[in-house]
């Protein structure tokens, strides 16, 4: 095998491998995160990252069953040429709707230094939000892998909104079954 072939995704991953669309539960959170991570392993090969890719898909959906108002949501993972897309959506409250923009917002304008920085100085705060969260999901995804996160909030009825975030990692090399 040609040595740029073995480093280019499979055409036919360049599409989603998992979509969900249902309630949020953590049984339903735990079975995912296990689907994911055979899904990953046997698409992606054995990957010193693979751990966390899969990382992103957990924080993603601790937000949206800690975040949810409603108890559906709508998960997909894909890959996108050379780069895996992380997209939730799930219905919030305003409160909730504009603390997740306001996270984005803050990480677009942070270096990677204020980014970890940020991280330690909310891992050292003793408090925890209302619903129990401690601010650290979107800082730990952005440790992790930059700032290529982006959140859109549109509302639907009085008070309640559809937050969609999506987090985009570059793969680099593509390894299958190393």
């Amino acid at each position: 095998m040609d040595t740029n072939e073995s480093s280019r995704i499979d055409p036919e991953l360049e599409k989603s491998l998992l979509e969900y669309q249902g309630n949020l539960t953590s049984d339903v959170r735990l079975q995912l995160l296990d689907l994911l991570h055979c899904i990953a392993l046997c698409n992606l090969g054995r990957r010193s990252d693979l751990k966390k890719l899969v990382g992103i898909a957990l924080e993603l959906l601790d937000n949206a069953q800690r975040y949810n108002s409603g108890p559906e949501v709508d998960f997909r993972w894909r890959i996108d040429g050379s780069t895996l897309v992380v997209t939730i959506s799930n219905r919030a409250n305003r409160t909730d709707a504009e603390r997740l923009m306001q996270a984005v917002t803050s990480i677009q304008n942070m270096t990677h230094e204020q980014i970890i920085l940020a991280f330690r100085q909310q891992l050292t705060d003793d408090g925890f939000g209302e619903k129990g969260g401690a601010g650290l999901g979107m800082l730990h995804i952005a440790k992790k892998i930059g700032k290529n996160i982006k959140a859109e909030v549109r509302a639907v009825e009085d008070g309640e909104f559809i937050c969609m975030s999506q987090v985009s990692a570059e793969l680099g090399g593509y390894i299958k079954g190393a």
